[in-house]
């Protein structure tokens, strides 16, 4: 899915009113954090002295190499993420002040990036995350990809652009400040133009 995706879904199901501003924007780099090697290898891609011509396709693409397979295996660890939750809300429920503060601020960063890995598992076909480590590097190569229309990309890139933007406005009535709305916007309008996009394409 895409990573505006993630971020939403995580603020639509952990996000509150109730939390503090440092706790809920864990929870929105939670919504980040395992696609954040991708945005680290594109940014190095254009550095000075770097030449890339391929990034994506296998075998040759710089996301199939080290250190950046190394880094999406780690940053896209459902075990990983679920042992930083249990730790986050144990000791979160044998602290106070500060202390549970960061607790729980960790144990709803870990959510949200569990929350991205379990999306993530079921619309990756050939480009599949390795989702168990360290349990197993195995891959699990999903028939459905969330952007591939070999395997119903272009269905499930419209089915996505919708859901995102109903999770949006979700978002939009739930914090009526500025900044959380000024971000609901900024995430849902890729939204906007993917469905445009396709309403012009299936016109013409």
């Amino acid at each position: 899915m895409l990573t505006n995706t993630h971020i939403l879904v995580g603020a639509a199901l952990f996000a509150r009113k109730k939390f503090s501003k440092r706790q809920n924007l864990a929870v929105l780099f939670g919504g980040l954090l395992p696609d954040l090697s991708v945005f680290v290898m594109v940014l190095v891609s254009r550095l000075p002295g770097f030449h890339v011509d391929n990034l994506w396709r296998k075998p040759d693409g710089l996301y199939w190499q080290e250190p950046w397979q190394t880094l999406s295996m780690i940053s896209n660890s459902a075990p990983l993420y679920a042992a930083m939750l249990i730790l986050g809300f144990v000791l979160a429920k044998q602290t106070s002040g500060r202390l549970k503060g960061f607790w729980l601020g960790l144990s709803l960063l870990s959510a949200a990036c569990l929350a991205h890995v379990l999306l993530d598992f079921p619309v990756h076909a050939d480009d599949a995350h390795i989702h168990f480590w360290p349990l197993t590097e195995a891959r699990f190569h999903s028939p459905i990809s969330y952007w591939d229309r070999r395997h119903f990309g272009d269905i499930v890139g419209v089915l996505e652009a919708v859901a995102g933007l109903l999770i949006a406005f979700v978002l939009w009535r739930r914090f009526t400040s500025l900044w959380p709305r000024v971000g609901v916007v900024f995430l849902a309008l890729p939204f906007v133009l993917s469905l445009g996009f396709s309403i012009y394409s299936f016109a013409n």
